[in-house]
């Protein structure tokens, strides 16, 4: 039995920052690890031009705990984006790519796409400059039930995307069903991020007698068993189109309440790569956890690989209840459960 290992350093290829104090914190969370994450755009004010993500930039990297972390930035999509700026910051590397919210998907997605033709313009963009087109796949519509969100937007939108630009490459981000990961497999130049809590929990653990664990509900919802196995195939087994993305997404506790107006997010960074070390434990997959964290995501950027190696050992923890930052409290994902493998220096 596999007692420790040791695994290329990792990357965070989507996860949430936030801004003012809790991204003070946060940020030390996802870089104890990481080498490079990708900070999602979806802030109070979204990241449209090349000099907001600068000091987004800026700012991350001063409250980092490695001052090695190298943050990179999406610019978040609008249908009236400038072009212009848009070009000159996938040239000069300010923005690694561009990222699609469906208006009203998630939190802070209002700015975002209504009408995917009218984006087009900005996707010839990242496709001339072979830069990655980053999606947050839910078509939202009063018609549409929450869990079919993803299977509606690949084949309303995210079908006519690949027709129209078949050399654009995408990520469909924190894939959440069978069918996404079918729909990810199944199509050239398209790769898939898949979060911790996507392969650990299903909609029972989060809707229950008309109530919900706020704690335990995200954008896309975890759905059924049949997608998690699903999810853990894609993930465990050397597929190359899959890598890890957390989509940590913390919230302050009081924004967390047990009914669908609470604030979709799960805060995962303080246990994340442990937990994905648990699900490949569990899968017997163990050697290839370093593929899906440190390697596919590298390659489908096109990235260098990582030099320096991390450390875990199966050693029994209890991951804590909150993340406390000054007058902010979060809650922890996997709160006051044992863990079975940790980072060790």
């Amino acid at each position: 039995m596999t007692k420790k290992i040791k695994i290329i350093q990792p990357d965070d290829w989507h996860v949430h920052l936030r801004e003012g104090e809790m991204l003070k914190q946060v940020t030390k969370c996802t870089s104890r690890v990481n080498k490079r994450c990708i900070a999602m755009p979806n802030t109070n004010i979204p990241i449209t031009t090349s000099k907001l993500a600068l000091e987004y930039k800026k700012i991350i990297k001063e409250n980092s705990f490695n001052k090695n972390f190298d943050p990179l930035i999406p610019c978040y999509l609008t249908e009236n984006l400038k072009l212009d700026d848009f070009r000159l910051g996938l040239e000069k590397n300010i923005f690694i790519g561009g990222k699609l919210y469906p208006t009203n998907a998630t939190t802070n997605s209002e700015f975002g796409v209504h009408n995917i033709k009218s984006i087009y313009p900005v996707l010839e963009i990242i496709e001339n400059k072979k830069k990655v087109l980053l999606v947050h796949g839910e078509k939202i519509r009063n018609n549409i039930d929450i869990f079919d969100r993803e299977k509606y937007f690949i084949d309303e939108d995210l079908v006519k995307i690949r027709n129209d630009f078949p050399n654009l490459k995408i990520v469909l981000e924190h894939v959440s069903s069978s069918y996404g990961v079918d729909f990810v497999n199944s199509n050239n130049n398209i790769a898939g991020t898949i979060t911790p809590h996507h392969m650990m929990l299903t909609k029972k653990d989060v809707f229950s007698n008309n109530t919900i664990n706020p704690h335990h509900f995200c954008m896309p919802v975890v759905k059924n068993e049949t997608d998690l196995i699903e999810l853990r195939k894609a993930a465990c087994h050397n597929n190359s189109k899959f890598f890890l993305g957390t989509d940590s997404a913390p919230h302050p506790i009081q924004e967390k309440k047990p009914d669908m107006s609470s604030k979709p997010g799960i805060f995962s960074s303080p246990c994340s790569i442990e937990l994905y070390a648990e699900i490949f434990d569990q899968e017997n997959a163990i050697d290839k956890l370093e593929i899906f964290c440190s390697i596919n995501g590298a390659k489908h950027y096109s990235f260098p690989i990582n030099d320096k190696k991390i450390k875990l050992e199966k050693k029994e923890w209890i991951m804590s209840e909150l993340s406390s930052y000054n007058d902010i409290q979060v809650k922890n994902f996997y709160a006051n459960k044992k863990i079975n493998w940790k980072v060790v220096h």
